[in-house]
C-alpha cells in the first residue's frame, strides 16, 4: 500500500466515524450529545489533515485533477 492510499485510507476512516458520532449525538442526552459532537469536529479536523499528507504523495494524475 502506497503512502497516499494509506492516508486515503485514513480520510474515509475518519469521515464514517465522523458520521457515526453526529448521528449518535442525534439520539444521546444533552451532555452525551456535546461530547459526541466534540468527537465528529475533531474526526473531521483529521480527515482534513490526512488529505493534506495525501496530497504530499498523490500521483501525478490526482495533482492535475485537483489544480
Amino acid at each position: 500500500m502506497t503512502p497516499y492510499e494509506t492516508f486515503m485510507n485514513g480520510v474515509r476512516m475518519a469521515r464514517k466515524i465522523a458520521a457515526e458520532c453526529l448521528d449518535e449525538a442525534k439520539t444521546a442526552d444533552t451532555a452525551r450529545g456535546f461530547h459526541l459532537i466534540a468527537e465528529h469536529d475533531r474526526h473531521i479536523e483529521r480527515a482534513e489533515d490526512y488529505e493534506m499528507r495525501a496530497a504530499w504523495y498523490a500521483p501525478e494524475i490526482e495533482q492535475e485533477i485537483a489544480a
